[in-house]
C-alpha cells in the first residue's frame, strides 16, 4: 500500500540553527509562509522525456505534487513516481532502475561507499526539505508528553536507553481508569522506510522493534491506525496530523524540557525529532549534460518547489541555502554534481 500524505547539508539545516531568511512564524504555528527572496523556477526550454523517482513513502504527497506542476510547466516532461520506501529508492539508484531517489534520511557512509564500489562515483545529494515527525495518540488519550527512554521502552524490546522495565500498559505511563491497564499498541515502519530507521537509529539507539509491534506499510497507514484505536500509538511525519490524532510533546533526555513539534521549534532546533528529506541523483561528474534531471532538482528548490512543501505538511530550507542550490542547480549538471552542495 502506497502513503498519500545528504551528502549532508550542513549541520545547521540538519539541527535546525542558523535559519537565515527563515519565514517569521507565531509561537504556536504549525506550517510556515515561504521567503519570498526564495528564486522563482525559471524553466528551460525544449526539455522532453522520461525521469523516474523512487522513494520515501513519507515524501510521497511532495512528490506527486512536485510532477503535476512540473509536468504543467514542461508538457514533454513524463515523470513515473514509485514510492515503496528509502530503502528502495536506494537500491533503485544504485541499480540504475530509477533516475532520483527520494530519501527521508541522509544516506549512511557504508551506503555511499557501496555506491561508489558498484557505480564508480559516489551519488549527489540534495536536501530539499525538513520534516519534524511526530508520536501521535489517539485524541483522546490523557498523555501529553514523552521521553525518549520511555518511547525506547514502548518501542523497543532491548530498551538501550537505559528503562528499568518494559512499557505494555498506559498505566505505566501515568494513567489511570479504563486506560491503566490496557496495553500500548505500537505501530511501527518496516525496514524498508527511512522513517523507521530514523527512529530505530536515533531513539531507540539501534534497538530491535517488539515481536507485539505492528508494521504499517506508509506514514498515513500509522496514523489511521491510531486514529482508529484509542490505545494506539506511533510515529509519522507532523504532516500526518489530523483533527482525530495528538502529537504529543517529545523530551530528548531526562530534564530536558517537553517541547511541541512546531515549525518554529523543529526550525530553532528545540524539538528533538527532526530530519532533512533529500533527492539523491545517480550522475557521474564528468557526464554530459542532464537537462531532464536539472529541471526536477531545480524546482524543487525553487519557490513553486518549497511552497509545495510547506502545502504538504513539510517545512522548507533556509532561504540563504535555498538561493545557493538554486544557483547551483540552474548551471549545468556536470557543475553541480562536481560543486556538490552549498557550503
Amino acid at each position: 500500500m502506497k502513503s498519500t500524505r545528504i551528502k549532508v547539508l550542513k549541520s545547521s539545516v540538519l539541527l535546525g540553527v542558523m535559519l537565515v531568511g527563515a519565514p517569521v512564524m507565531g509561537e504556536h504555528d504549525l506550517f510556515p509562509r515561504i521567503d519570498q527572496q526564495i528564486p522563482h523556477y525559471s524553466s528551460q526550454r525544449g526539455v522532453s522525456g522520461k525521469i523516474k523517482i523512487i522513494g520515501s513513502t513519507t515524501m510521497d504527497p511532495i512528490l506527486k505534487k512536485w510532477k503535476d506542476q512540473l509536468e504543467k510547466v514542461q508538457p514533454h516532461l513524463d515523470i513515473t513516481l514509485d514510492t515503496e520506501g528509502s530503502n528502495i529508492g536506494f537500491e533503485s539508484l544504485m541499480s540504475g532502475k530509477t533516475h532520483i531517489a527520494a530519501m527521508s534520511r541522509p544516506l549512511k557512509n557504508e551506503e555511499i561507499k557501496e555506491f561508489t564500489n558498484r557505480v564508480g562515483y559516489p551519488p549527489t545529494s540534495v536536501p530539499v526539505a525538513v520534516d519534524a515527525f511526530a508520536v501521535f495518540v489517539h485524541k483522546d488519550n490523557p498523555l501529553d508528553q514523552i521521553t525518549f527512554q520511555q518511547l525506547d521502552a514502548v518501542f523497543s524490546s532491548e530498551r538501550r536507553r537505559g528503562a528499568q522495565e518494559s512499557l505494555d500498559h498506559w498505566g505505566q505511563l501515568g494513567l489511570s481508569g479504563t486506560w491503566e491497564h490496557a496495553s500500548i499498541l505500537a505501530q511501527i515502519r518496516d525496514s524498508n522506510s527511512g522513517t523507521g530507521q530514523f527512529f530505530r537509529e536515533f531513539v531507540l539507539l539501534g534497538g530491535k522493534d517488539k515481536e507485539t509491534s505492528v508494521i504499517q506499510p506508509g506514514a498515513a497507514s500509522v496514523v489511521h491506525a491510531v486514529m482508529n484505536d484509542p490505545y494506539a500509538i506511533g510515529y509519522s511525519g507532523i504532516g500526518y496530523r489530523t483533527d482525530s490524532v495528538k502529537p504529543l510533546r517529545v523530551a530528548g533526555e531526562q530534564g530536558e524540557p517537553f517541547i511541541e513539534p512546531t515549525f518554529e521549534t523543529a526550525s530553532n532546533g528545540s524539538y528533538p525529532l527532526r530530519r532533512v528529506l533529500y533527492l539523491y541523483v545517480n550522475h557521474p561528474s564528468q557526464a554530459k549534460d542532464s537537462p531532464l534531471l536539472s529541471e526536477v532538482v531545480k524546482f524543487a528548490v525553487s519557490q513553486e518547489g518549497q511552497q509545495v512543501v510547506a502545502q504538504s505538511g513539510f517545512f522548507p530550507l533556509p532561504t540563504k541555502d535555498l538561493v545557493a542550490l538554486y544557483a547551483t542547480w540552474s548551471k549545468p549538471i556536470t557543475s553541480a554534481a562536481t560543486n556538490g552542495n552549498p557550503q
